[in-house]
């Protein structure tokens, strides 16, 4: 399973005022999941929640587009 990445906007805004080093892990983590399907991911319907340290992916797959679409990206306390 090879999916497309494509981030929503807000997602994207999130991402880029994170810490580089943060930026970075979660950035890493959601290619590991889009290349291979691994990770720390639970299905959330309509979607999936990635975990990534005190940050969280929320995203859909597309698999007939083959795209994952980020849609949310936060942290917990």
């Amino acid at each position: 399973m090879r999916l497309r990445i494509a981030w929503n906007y807000p997602a994207l805004i999130t991402l880029y005022d994170l810490h580089m080093h943060s930026a970075m892990l979660v950035d890493r983590a959601v290619i590991r999941f889009a290349e291979t399907g691994e990770g720390d991911v639970e299905r959330m319907p309509p979607g999936y929640r990635l975990r990534v340290g005190v940050y969280r992916v929320r995203f859909v797959v597309d698999r007939e587009a083959g795209t994952m679409n980020v849609l949310f990206l936060y942290r917990v306390r």
